[in-house]
């Protein structure tokens, strides 16, 4: 026969009846793998129609955590690596979503104002670490893993470069399933956000608008003539000394602004004329000629300046000698600091203390330029109150309306230098200073990618489980048919067999 010549493979399991009889059941492998062969293409169906309900039920489960946009933003100015805002501040990124950052840009898109803070609150940052530094760790773990005589000092290392380490770039994460917001209007609101921080950026560590609106507020016309001048000049001072900070800083030197065309020596050149030349023939003018709105409050007026300029000059002095006498206490420290001679820590340390003794020196040199003008005020003050008293003349109409127009004049065109220097800086630091300081490097999107890339991600777990539970289903459906197709087929042939045992014999 030929089902006698099949070779199978059998598991034979052996049950003891009470009378003794072995019954066996045999399980094919040929016959499971016919069996697999045959429901394939139902088991095949089965998994992929669960996978697909794993997923959307995932989905479904999991949509407002899919709700989720996120951007790059870097920041590569100096200090930043050491956890510094341009201006030596510790930098907070949080300042990325500043209320009046967020109230903007749902100006911009005309959204609701009242969802401020419900958005502010939805939004994360994650710090990334520079390049450098994490290879700087990588290098010491290595170290340390080896266990040589160096892995102590890698863990000094690897503490110092983690604490040191400050990070350079952040995702910025906004979590728009509060909002209410769509997709498209949370990534439009995350854009607008993240190009109005660019604006804010430079407005915070760039030009000091605040000072040019604090010179502009001061009205001339409140004070009386002489006063209005010392008002002039106080401005013009402000506005000098604002120009010479920023002219110290990198690569000031060599700008000009395509702006307005200036530099910041032009600048200060132009400053300086208005002074010398307006400002001083203005002055000048209402001196001698004692022109005064009101003559009494006037000399009040130089009696109480007298008497504020005399308590600074007296500070300026006790300074000065505080500060000579900490040079003189520095130059004794200094000789008994080179004792040593080829110690390399003495060396550090006198280095040090000639930094110090230095800083003394320009200290003392600044306290010493400001007790020159306070006292020349001083003696200009009281010149001009010995002119004042002095005078007998009433002041004429013509002459008072000559003041005013020139101090009109005077007044417009210190209006005008703070615009200009307003507009000079803002281009140095937007073109030069900080044209790279903030850059944002992957915009927000509302593309469903990323929620589909998470939602397949999240639904890996139950896609799995549910195709391992329909494969055991699958593949013991095969074993069960197999093993009753190999029982039924024993079964016939031990049918046929005892019938022709008890055939008789011929």
């Amino acid at each position: 026969m030929d089902n006698l010549n099949e070779k199978f493979l059998n598991v034979t399991l052996k049950n003891a009846q009470e009378e003794h009889e072995e019954e066996q059941i045999s399980i094919s492998i040929v016959g499971i793998l016919k069996n697999l062969k045959r429901f394939f293409a139902l088991w095949l169906s089965a998994t992929i129609i669960a996978s697909i309900l794993a997923l959307v039920a995932t989905a479904l489960a999991k949509q407002d955590s899919y709700k989720k946009m996120v951007s790059l933003v870097s920041f590569t100015y100096d200090g930043v690596e050491k956890g510094l805002d341009p201006n030596g501040n510790e930098f907070n990124i949080n300042t990325l979503k500043s209320p009046q950052i967020i109230e903007k840009a749902l100006s911009e898109l005309n959204l609701e104002s009242k969802m401020l803070e419900n958005v502010r609150k939805n939004i994360s940052f994650e710090s990334i670490k520079p390049k450098d530094a994490l290879e700087k760790l990588t290098a010491y773990k290595n170290i340390f893993d080896a266990n040589t005589n160096n892995s102590i000092s890698a863990i000094d290392q690897i503490l110092n470069t983690n604490n040191s380490a400050h990070p350079t770039q952040y995702k910025v994460y906004f979590d728009y399933a509060p909002t209410g917001l769509s997709s498209t209007q949370a990534a439009a609101l995350l854009n607008t956000m993240l190009e109005g921080y660019s604006e804010y950026f430079i407005e915070a560590y760039g030009y000091n608008k605040s000072l040019g609106s604090s010179l502009s507020t001061l009205d001339y016309k409140d004070y009386d003539y002489a006063e209005a001048i010392d008002v002039f000049d106080s401005t013009l001072t402000k506005l000098s000394n604002y120009v010479n900070q920023v002219a110290e800083t990198e690569d000031a030197a060599r700008f000009r602004s395509s702006e307005t065309g200036y530099t910041f020596a032009d600048l200060n050149e132009t400053i300086a004329t208005v002074r010398k030349i307006d400002l001083d023939r203005m002055s000048s003018y209402v001196t001698v000629n004692t022109i005064s709105k009101d003559k009494d409050s006037l000399l009040t007026y130089y009696l109480f300046r007298v008497e504020t300029l005399e308590r600074r000059k007296n500070v300026c002095i006790d300074n000065l000698a505080s500060v000579n006498a900490s040079i003189a206490n520095y130059e004794k420290n200094t000789i008994m600091m080179f004792g040593a001679n080829g110690n390399e820590n003495m060396n550090v340390s006198a280095s040090k203390a000639t930094e110090e003794y230095d800083k003394l020196f320009e200290q003392k040199q600044k306290i010493q330029e400001e007790l020159s003008a306070t006292t020349q005020n001083i003696n200009l003050y009281n010149k001009r109150i010995e002119r004042l008293n002095a005078s007998t003349t009433v002041n004429s109409a013509a002459k008072k309306a000559k003041v005013e127009e020139e101090l009109e004049k005077l007044n417009s065109q210190i209006e005008k230098l703070i615009n200009l220097v307003n507009k000079t800086t803002d281009d140095y630091y937007e073109t030069v200073v900080f044209s790279k300081a903030y850059n944002i490097l992957v915009p927000a999107n509302s593309s469903y990618e990323n929620a589909t890339r998470n939602a397949l991600k999240d639904a890996t777990m139950p896609i799995i489980i549910a195709d391992a539970i329909i494969f055991v289903i699958y593949f013991a459906v095969a074993v069960i048919l197999s093993c009753v197709e190999e029982y039924a087929k024993t079964h016939e042939e031990k049918k046929k067999k005892d019938e022709e045992n008890a055939e008789p014999a011929c």
